[in-house]
């Protein structure tokens, strides 16, 4: 790779004439590159998410496409690339590119001793965005050490067959129908947007329709649609549902609108540009095909945070036992006993339920049976995902998920010993509500609940991890005005053996167009989709939702900044839900750094299930040793996720 570098730098870069980018040395045949005996490397991301922003201050907009794990080298001393994508397609007719420009579209180079460096790429190879072919390039970058980066990245141009895109919009009626699992506070949202959209479309109707209580319901609808029924125009969806979209021929690819020159993003303006979302979503919604098509655009993005009961923590933090609320796994179970000493036998539940127990509220009252019952089963930490905490705890403990074989297949790849160590850590830390076996750790479950947020609220947890989306509900009631505890929220703990493994799930959903309608019905669709990731719509929505704005520029908003910092659009303090929306986007952006997602396989959705039973069982399991337990509980997913891609 270097010597292949070192040779580059004698070819004096890259000639470029018209729409043809030459490089001597390279061979080229009827718009294919080759580079004979050259092994490449490929930056792009694959079965690691990808981590953004600062994590800085509350009034600091995160520069989401900062350094991640997978661009490129980790090693201290090699440049590396940020928002290069290794497999790209173009359509003949998209916004038309000068030289180089629609392979660096976006791309910094950067170096620890050099800093930026983005003036030294060089691209190697010969392509033809005039002409449909796959084509292969080589982007290097070397730094003033001599140290180098060098990515093979395929370039497909192609023509638009199974559909067209008008180049106007009819003005004939409309009607297109969006289809999404939500509750009442995502649903009325849409409901505005559409209304909004069609003031500025007037011919076009767009029906907003729940199609399921939760997004699994709403995937085996679609699943249905596809086999007989009818589909909608729009569908919200995860991407492993996507990938099995796309394998039943339901959804058409969105890049050649989302280059369209009329009907695009407008590269010309940042806020209206495609580049104006974060990396980490672009980076997702390309995944599914070799080809790096994009099949869907974000829209309610979130995460998961730290909610916890802020009295107990400043309980601790007044009697010297901590100086701070910790921030790994190792320092919050170390202080397990002492939330315990002061929830339960110093009496911070007693006070909560005390206020509760004052509230016009009849439904908050706790008897004296519920009280005693409260303090019998409190349980410190609460992990509200059992999938999310298995698949997040492994790569914390440096283990591997699942990954993708040269076909695309998916690959189970959770038996490892990294995984097995996670397990037995939160086993030996675990509350699977043994009578005499008290434990710092649990799911949902052990209370026969599916999220903590009723056992927070009553202080019967004193800290619990759930996404930024539902972190509303795990806001304590209030009484006369004051809510019955304080609370805080803050970015996922972090595995302090580990360091370096620090992560954080990245979770929402995204939209996609289907191929049912017609070519203006297609495009009426699309531009709802461009219109929900609007600025404009970005910065309502995550002031209305708490979920993470998909638009850099929407983090430097003053309106929003305001909103991290606790603070209404007149400067006044924010309270209740909207207080614990406005804690958890702060708490969001601090650890966007850290974030991951799964590369999506058909098959996906069935290997989190099989996990999700498995840490169920780690947990909350009774038969057999812990070794027998965690043994079983991983070769039943093992088996369960395999059969499915069988």
């Amino acid at each position: 790779m270097f010597l292949f570098a070192i040779a580059l730098i004698g070819c004096n870069g890259t000639e470029t004439t018209g729409d043809v980018t030459t490089t001597e040395g390279v061979t080229t045949t009827e718009g294919v590159t080759t580079t004979e005996g050259q092994q490449t490397t490929d930056g792009a991301t694959t079965t690691e998410g990808q981590q953004t922003t600062d994590g800085a201050t509350t009034t600091e907009a995160p520069t989401t496409d900062e350094a991640t794990t997978t661009e490129g080298p980790s090693t201290d001393t090699a440049p590396r690339f940020i928002g290069l994508f290794t497999n790209q397609t173009y359509y003949r007719g998209s916004i038309e590119y000068e030289g180089d420009d629609f392979i660096l579209n976006g791309v910094r180079a950067v170096d620890n001793e050099d800093g930026d460096i983005t003036d030294q790429i060089v691209v190697s190879g010969a392509y033809r965005l005039s002409r449909t072919g796959t084509y292969q390039v080589y982007v290097y970058v070397i730094d003033s050490d001599g140290n180098v980066n060098n990515q093979q990245v395929t370039i497909t141009v192609k023509d638009l067959q199974a559909f067209s895109i008008p180049e106007t919009l009819t003005t004939d009626p409309i009607e297109i129908d969006l289809w999404h699992s939500n509750g009442a506070t995502i649903e009325n949202a849409l409901m505005g947007y559409a209304d909004d959209f069609e003031a500025l479309y007037p011919n076009i109707t767009v029906n907003i329709i729940k199609s399921g209580n939760n997004y699994d319901e709403l995937r085996q609808n679609v699943i249905n649609a596809i086999r007989g029924g009818e589909l909608p125009d729009i569908v919200q969806n995860y991407p492993d549902h996507v990938m099995e979209y796309i394998d039943n021929g339901a959804v058409v690819p969105l890049t050649p609108y989302i280059y369209h020159p009329i009907h695009g993003y407008n590269p010309e303006v940042e806020e209206e540009s495609f580049l104006d979302i974060l990396l980490s979503y672009r980076r997702e919604n390309s995944q599914y095909t070799p080809d790096g098509e994009y099949y869907s655009v974000p829209f309610n993005k979130s995460t998961e945070v730290m909610i916890y009961n802020k009295t107990i923590m400043d309980a601790l933090i007044a009697e010297g036992t901590i100086d701070e609320v910790p921030t790994t796994w190792q320092g919050l179970f170390a202080i397990a006993d002492d939330m315990r000493r002061v929830a339960v036998e110093e009496g911070i539940i007693d006070d909560i339920i005390d206020v509760l127990n004052t509230s016009p509220t009849q439904s908050v009252h706790k008897t004296a049976e519920e009280r005693q019952n409260i303090k019998d089963n409190f349980v410190p930490i609460a992990y509200d995902s059992p999938a999310n905490a298995f698949i997040t705890l492994t790569r914390q403990w440096g283990g591997q998920y699942t990954g993708l074989s040269g076909d695309r297949t998916g690959l189970i790849l959770f038996d490892n010993p990294q995984t097995r160590a996670a397990l037995g850590y939160f086993y030996d830390h675990r509350d699977a509500g043994i009578e005499g076996e008290q434990g710092a750790f649990t799911i949902p479950g052990r209370w026969g609940s599916e999220y903590a947020s009723d056992s927070f609220k009553v202080g019967q947890t004193a800290v619990t991890f759930g996404s930024t989306g539902g972190a509303r509900y795990n806001t304590p009631t209030m009484v006369d005005g004051e809510f019955s505890f304080e609370f805080g929220v803050a970015p996922m703990p972090y595995n302090a053996d580990m360091p370096e493994n620090r992560t954080a799930i990245q979770q929402g959903t995204n939209m996609s167009v289907t191929t049912a309608g017609t070519d203006q019905e297609k495009l009426a669709a699309w531009l709802f989709l461009k219109f929900l990731t609007s600025k404009e719509i970005q910065l309502d929505f995550a002031l209305e939702t708490g979920y993470s704005p998909v638009r850099s520029t929407v983090y430097d908003e003053q309106l929003y900044i305001d909103f991290r910092n606790g603070l209404d659009q007149d400067g006044n303090p924010l309270s209740g839900e909207m207080l614990m929306k406005s804690r958890a986007a702060n708490a969001a952006a601090q650890q966007s750094d850290f974030l991951f997602y799964d590369q999506a396989f058909v098959g996906s959705s069935d290997a989190r299930a099989a996990v999700e039973d498995a840490f169920s069982r780690v947990i909350l399991g009774t038969e057999g040793t812990k070794q027998s337990i965690i043994d079983d509980a991983i070769a039943a997913a093992k088996s369960a996720a395999e059969q499915v891609l069988n």
